[in-house]
């Protein structure tokens, strides 16, 4: 339907940690009403990480809103410039982390949206 959409003030929107990091994010997902993906604003401060994990189903894509920021593409670490975009398909290992003195927001979305499809990967 045209009219049906929704909009959300991320700035003003409830932070939740995740259940397997802790790292805050906004579930846009749950706030949006969105069926066919999965979109979280993440905050990560300093010191902060997510989880090392793959998806089983989910390819997902990963927006740097603030940084440089940093992530672990399977045994790669690296910077990710402010503006970039990352595609990374469901088996790939990643994580996200924050070993700089700044504040970094990324915008991660997955699809399809399958529920608790992250699986940790052995170090």
């Amino acid at each position: 339907m045209a009219n049906d959409y929704g909009m959300i003030d991320v700035a003003e929107a409830e932070r939740t940690p995740s259940a397997s990091s802790g790292t805050d994010h906004v579930d846009l997902g749950s706030e949006l009403g969105c069926t066919e993906m999965r979109p979280k604003v993440w905050d990560l401060s300093p010191g902060d990480a997510m989880s090392y994990h793959r998806q089983t189903e989910q390819e997902e894509l990963y927006y740097v809103f603030s940084g440089p920021a940093r992530i672990r593409i399977g045994d790669e670490r690296m910077d990710v410039p402010e503006g970039a975009a990352i595609r990374i398909p469901p088996e790939t290992p990643r994580q996200v982390f924050n070993d700089t003195d700044e504040e970094h927001r990324w915008l991660i979305i997955g699809a399809p949206p399958v529920e608790n499809d992250g699986r940790d990967v052995e170090e």
